[in-house]
């Protein structure tokens, strides 16, 4: 069995469970409405936008950076080499990130505790489900110099 494979088993993969995520707590709200604090739209709308946007600039850069490298973005396929340029250079992970930044801004947008649940549930999935896993992968390919990068660049921000 490969490395990838190994380490990776019985993983959901992140998209999927982003979606489900999102969907579950909106049936939820839907049922059974748990509300926030945030009461006013204007001041909610002025909040998500900027998330929304910032999380847009994170993502879409990480994954020109990543097809210019021709490296795997999903962590099914093996890794060729990891990336030090662009948004990698501020955080490890700068795609599950801007899922993260997406998820707050759905939070405050939808002024819903459902959501809250829901991003607390994704960022301990991707923290030590997903991410603490792929740190032990890329540490076994790639050793020292995967090691002297990720005491450089914080996992998240």
């Amino acid at each position: 069995m490969k490395d990838q494979e190994i380490i990776f088993k019985g993983i959901i993969p992140p998209p999927i469970l982003f979606f489900g995520l999102i969907l579950t707590s909106f049936i939820a709200q839907w049922l059974f409405p748990l509300n926030l604090m945030f009461h006013k739209w204007v001041v909610r709308v002025l909040i998500v936008i900027p998330l929304f946007i910032a999380s847009g600039l994170i993502a879409i850069n990480a994954l020109l950076i990543m097809k210019k490298n021709k490296t795997a973005i999903n962590f099914n396929n093996p890794t060729t080499k990891f990336i030090v340029e662009g948004s990698f250079r501020f955080t490890r992970n700068p795609l599950y990130l801007s899922l993260l930044i997406v998820m707050g801004g759905i939070v405050v947008g939808a002024n819903s505790a459902w959501h809250l649940i829901a991003f607390i549930i994704l960022f301990f999935f991707f923290n030590f489900g997903v991410v603490a896993r792929e740190e032990r992968y890329l540490e076994k390919n790639f050793g020292e110099e995967y090691i002297q990068y990720k005491n450089r660049v914080r996992r998240w921000i």
